[in-house]
This record gives structure tokens, sequence and C-alpha cells, in this order.
């Protein structure tokens, strides 16, 4: 295919936004206008295509790194930041909108706070979010970004958050990079862990949320259990 201004003028992507709309374009559009121009050979629209294509849709391209977008001929470092751009500042608006609801910091405000950040990730991401003694967000961080398989960290690391921001309750969630919520032994046994140790040192972690595709997963029955004196830690 030759260059886009050798397309019918209704069928240019911005001439065609101009005149009906953003809402108008397709996927592959829509990423042409960010892309701005191809190389030698394939025009914007075409390097879109191969983008989403290479990616297997927009959710993956999202969270592709600089150095993957890179690895597509006519991506180089100006077109890779601008794609990732767009994508963060939807992230953003995501969790502002979240945010600007009010809504009481439960499960379901977390779920739908960091579904977009985490949906799709190709590596599991720990995040502490930590709470004043009304139940108020005072700080949130991700402790550890890991492997495609697991993530490891240090407990220590976990109550030296909490101290320093002087938190007294705090969720966890993290992410499964296949999508699943479903919790791994690993995930279970950690967890019945911290909710023990968490009482004992009197900061209880409220929950423990894994997010996935089909929604989260909640360790609030293991809370009780163990809250209730019904269940004892797989290892201690």
């Amino acid at each position: 295919m030759g260059t886009i201004n050798e397309l019918p003028t209704l069928d240019r992507p911005r001439e065609k936004a101009n005149r009906y709309g953003l809402d108008t374009l397709s996927d592959v559009e829509l990423l042409a206008l960010l892309i701005g121009k191809g190389y030698r050979g394939n025009n914007a629209l075409e390097v879109a295509s191969t983008l989403i294509n290479r990616f297997n849709g927009l959710v993956n391209l999202s969270h592709a790194s600089l150095e993957e977008l890179k690895q597509l001929k006519g991506i180089k470092d100006a077109k890779a930041n601008t794609i990732k751009a767009i994508f963060e500042l939807h992230n953003r608006l995501e969790i502002k909108k979240v945010e600007l609801e009010k809504n009481i910091i439960n499960a379901e405000y977390l779920y739908k706070k960091y579904k977009a950040i985490l949906l799709g990730s190709h590596q599991e991401n720990l995040v502490l979010v930590m709470l004043d003694k009304n139940m108020n967000i005072i700080h949130e961080k991700t402790l550890y970004i890991g492997t495609e398989n697991n993530v490891i960290f240090s407990y220590k690391d976990i109550w030296r958050e909490l101290l320093v921001h002087h938190a007294k309750y705090f969720y966890l969630i993290h992410n499964h990079p296949n999508g699943e919520s479903i919790p791994s032994d690993k995930d279970i046994m950690f967890t019945e862990e911290l909710f023990i140790e968490s009482k004992r040192v009197k900061t209880p972690l409220i929950d423990h949320l894994i997010i996935g595709k089909d929604g989260y997963h909640s360790f609030q029955k293991v809370k009780k259990e163990i809250y209730d004196g019904k269940h004892r830690a797989s290892n201690l």
C-alpha cells in the first residue's frame, strides 16, 4: 500500500474523524492517528494493523513494554512513548473516575480501581493499600513486580511500610499474568500466615484480593475463620 495521502479522502483517518467523529474510527484507524507516519512501503494504517495483530488486540498492546513496541519496524522511541502514554492516560482516567465516586473503601472499590492497571500484565504485581483508623486510604504502593510465575518478597517490607505511614489497616492486591483469579497454594498459605501475623501486631489485614479477567478473589472467608479461631495456617 502507498501513503495514506494516496487513499480516497474519506478513507483517511484524520479526514474521517473530522467529518464523522473519532467514535466512527476503527481501532486500527485510531492507532494510526497516534502513529502519524509509517515508513517506506508501509503507511501508518499498516503499521497500526500490524501492531494490533502482533499483540493480539488492544488489551495486550496496552501492556506491551517500550522494548516490545520498538521491535516492530516503524516504531521507534517517540512513537513507542506516544502509544504507552495514551494507555497510561487511560489507566489514570479510570482510577480518577473511581476515586471521584468517593465510595467506601472495600474490595469492590479496589477491584474497580486496580483492574485497568493489573489485568493483562505479564508479571505479578503486589500492591499494598494502607488505611488510617477511619478506613481512609493514606498511601498505596506497588511493593513488588515479579516474574511471569511469581513474586518474591519479604514480610518485613510490608511491616516497614505500615510503620512508616502509620497505617492502622491494610489491603493487599495482586494479579496472575494468566488472568486467573483462582488462588494458588502459595497464595493461600501466604494469606493465612499474613492474617495471623497482622492480627498479632495489631495492624489487621482487611483482605487480600487477586484480580483476574473474571473478577476478583477475596480471602474474607479465610479471614473470618482465622479471626474466629477456627482455622490454622498450613505450616504453623
